[in-house]
């Protein structure tokens, strides 16, 4: 759940993030507390919490991973951005964007892997969306790796999905061969994918560094968890700028 602060000595936007028994757990990022700050308001107002789905993930250092792309479509947040202009973006279930797609090495063709700061796993990374539905692929990647306990890193590239019929900023999450391991989610994609095709058009792709284990849910199941390092990515928002202008 998700609750405003607007008593916070060190930001009057600050959204905490608790578990469903009301025990704070972390804060969001000032930058997604502000984007979310009228919505929350709404809800605010109301005297209700937002709810969203969220991850554990770590050993020696627990983090929390948050899916938020389905709060973007909300009537406030599109408020906000409605005043500049854009054009507003679909509604959508975050995982109806992740299809079966099978020529990704072939859209990628001879394009150059373009990676530019090295990785800091400190505060950068972001949880991909979709997993399950490429477990083949992972098993593939993970080569029984993840499934013994490790956790790995590889090499991913970002690949607009531009025929996406869910979504056309859509972005795929693949190895280096071209194999589909999840998408980025809803919000990544607004914010990085104007750049990311940018790159792409102009005859390179993006390659960052992934994490990849698996954990056992409260079921039993394994489900594997791929994680991207998005260090200094700002240059990527100035990419879509120079796009759009």
């Amino acid at each position: 759940m998700l609750a405003r602060q607007p008593e916070n000595p060190y930001d009057e936007n600050a959204i905490a993030v608790l578990t469903e028994h009301g025990d704070i757990v972390g804060h969001l990022s000032r930058e997604d507390a502000y984007r979310l700050q009228l919505l929350a308001r709404e809800f605010d107002d109301r005297g209700e919490l937002l709810c969203c789905d969220g991850k554990l993930c770590g050993d020696d250092i627990i983090g929390v991973w948050l899916n938020l792309p389905h709060l973007v479509e909300a009537k406030g947040f599109q408020h906000s951005i409605g005043s500049t202009g854009a054009e507003p973006q679909p509604e959508y279930d975050n995982l109806d964007v992740c299809r079966a797609i099978q020529n990704v090495s072939d859209l990628i063709g001879e394009r150059r892997r373009y990676t530019r700061s090295k990785p800091n796993w400190a505060d950068s990374r972001i949880a991909a969306i979709g997993e399950e539905r490429y477990i083949r692929n992972l098993e593939r990647a993970s080569k029984g790796r993840c499934e013994n306990g490790e956790r790995i890193r590889l090499n991913v590239l970002l690949v607009p999905d531009i025929d996406n019929p869910i979504d056309p900023s859509a972005v795929i999450i693949t190895t280096t061969t071209g194999d589909v391991l999840g998408y980025l989610a809803k919000a990544h994609a607004m914010r990085w994918g104007g750049g990311i095709r940018s790159f792409f058009d102009s005859g390179r792709v993006i390659c960052r560094e992934a994490g990849l284990h698996q954990r056992k849910l409260k079921s039993g199941k394994m489900t594997f968890y791929l994680a991207i390092d998005m260090t200094d990515a700002d240059w990527l928002e100035l990419a879509a700028g120079r796009l759009r202008v």
